[in-house]
């Protein structure tokens, strides 16, 4: 077996919306090893034609960046998470690839937080974290809620009030088992339907 096409590096996951650029946690992009940790002290971009590498951050010795919540892309800016140790505190950060800006978007309060289990969202930039145990998602940022989180569901997405959920059904005589919920933020269901939400290379969610 021989590959024909370069599109991607196969060792690295790419970044959603922003086509040839990968990411890596690690100063050695073939280091598979790094992603196995939770956390880690820098963030690096590498575009697979140009094999351009840029080191979007570096945390200080206080600081920790997630290795949870994958850098998400909204068209314009690339966001991370990294936990501030000494002031207890989660810190948003966005980097701007045409200027090469770093810049601290919010924080909230690591009190109470997972830090090392939250996930990162865009279009809008949210925080949140699965909680199956107790059935329900937690959201952290902008604000703190939570919504019911059924078995064999999972959260996808938010579209301006709405938040979009997969959901897997267990009939086996049905053709499709994808199927998926759209709740309001009082957790009530307002729409569900036969379909699988997608996420594309260009970063866009789809039903399909």
């Amino acid at each position: 077996m021989r590959k024909i096409t370069d599109l991607y590096h196969e060792y690295l996951p790419n970044v959603l919306g922003m086509a040839n650029w990968y990411f890596d946690y690690d100063v050695n992009l073939f280091d598979n090893q790094s992603k196995y940790e939770p956390y880690a002290k820098k963030l690096v971009l590498f575009h697979a034609k140009t094999k351009e590498i840029i080191t979007v951050y570096e945390a200080s010795e206080q600081q920790v960046i997630s290795n949870v919540a994958t850098p998400e892309f909204d068209g314009e800016k690339l966001y991370f998470l990294v936990l501030d140790q000494v002031v207890n505190q989660i810190l948003l950060m966005s980097y701007t690839l045409l200027t090469q800006e770093v810049r601290e978007e919010a924080q909230t309060s690591a009190e109470g937080a997972p830090f090392a289990r939250l996930h990162l969202y865009v279009s809008p930039v949210l925080l949140a974290q699965e909680d199956s145990l107790n059935e329900q998602l937690e959201i952290y940022y902008p604000k703190r809620f939570t919504l019911p989180l059924l078995e064999d569901e999972s959260f996808e997405c938010q579209e301006g009030d709405y938040y979009y959920f997969s959901k897997w059904l267990a009939d086996e005589s049905l053709p499709r088992r994808n199927a998926y919920l759209v709740k309001n933020a009082k957790g009530q269901v307002v729409e569900e339907g036969i379909g699988r939400i997608m996420r594309f290379e260009n970063g866009e969610f789809m039903i399909v």
